[in-house]
């Protein structure tokens, strides 16, 4: 009974940080309908870039320069899980609902266990590939909205395809991080990718002429901004990795599962999202195929 009081804090604020990362999609949906998804990508890690590096300046290990090792191992981060998988995300935000892509991005622990387990050799037994095959027929459902014959019909739309490049960019940034974490912390891996990612947003940008000048956001953008990047990158990074510290990652990633329960309720009650029974079923096919591959 002495470990639950420091516990039950900290499951708090892992179901804290699952919300607010489920808060991400609405919030993307609403600025990928008035800005161009570069400018919006490039300006969340603007300031998620700044909030990390201030963490990492008040940390025990404070500002170090990267070595030419871990500027190699940041730059493969940061193309991976910060620009391609922003650009994704902010560019299938814009053409479908918040709501099917949250269900849509829970398949991201599936990918990452059947890559593991084809690249690296992590068994997953029995139990787990019946879960992976639950999301696959989960996110099945959600894409074809039920009809699945559609897909043959008439393929996958470019929204959906758009978001499970973000699983991919996922699948590939874990991938990169897990190795990452032998040169340097996960705080100043996450710092110097998040850095590097914005600048080649900041560039992509521009290259377009998207890149919206900061004057140009109204008082409703900033703070949507500051959540993508204040709170949905750099605060919900620091409580997830304290979870991991705390209960082990087997533990805390069960809480993921949360996530797109967060994103659909809120895309329901804020943006007035109607969700189709084929879309619940499909989503609750994939939530519980995630718990079923991520519990021992």
């Amino acid at each position: 009974m002495s470990d639950s009081k420091p516990i039950a804090p900290l499951y708090l604020k892992l179901v804290l940080t699952m919300a607010i990362w489920g808060g991400t999609f609405i919030v993307g949906r609403v600025l990928a309908q008035a800005l161009p998804a570069m400018s919006i990508a490039f300006w969340r890690f603007v300031a998620a870039t700044l909030c990390l590096f201030l963490l990492l300046w008040r940390s025990p290990e404070g500002l170090r320069w990267p070595t030419r090792s871990q500027w190699l191992w940041a730059t493969a981060l940061g193309l991976s899980g910060v620009f391609a998988y922003n650009l994704f995300f902010f560019f299938g935000l814009a053409q479908i609902p918040a709501s099917r892509a949250a269900l849509l991005v829970a398949l991201n622990p599936i990918m990452v266990a059947v890559v593991s387990s084809l690249l690296l050799g992590q068994a997953l037994g029995r139990r787990r590939w019946l879960g992976v095959l639950c999301s696959l027929f989960g996110a099945v459902t959600v894409i074809s909205h039920g009809d699945y014959a559609s897909i043959l019909r008439e393929g996958i739309g470019q929204g959906e395809l758009l978001i499970l490049g973000c699983c991919v960019s996922w699948v590939i940034y874990t991938l990169f991080g897990r190795s990452a974490m032998h040169h340097f912390s996960s705080l100043a891996a996450t710092a110097w990718a998040a850095m590097i990612g914005c600048a080649l947003l900041g560039l992509a940008a521009a290259w377009r002429g998207e890149l919206n000048s900061p004057l140009a956001l109204d008082a409703s953008q900033w703070a949507g901004v500051f959540y993508l990047g204040g709170l949905g990158t750099a605060a919900a990074f620091v409580w997830y990795s304290d979870g991991i510290k705390a209960v082990g990652a087997a533990k805390t990633i069960v809480f993921t599962n949360l996530v797109p329960v967060f994103a659909v309720l809120s895309s329901i009650v804020l943006l007035g999202e109607a969700l189709s029974l084929p879309a619940l079923l499909g989503g609750a096919a994939v939530v519980g195929g995630v718990w079923l591959t991520n519990s021992r």
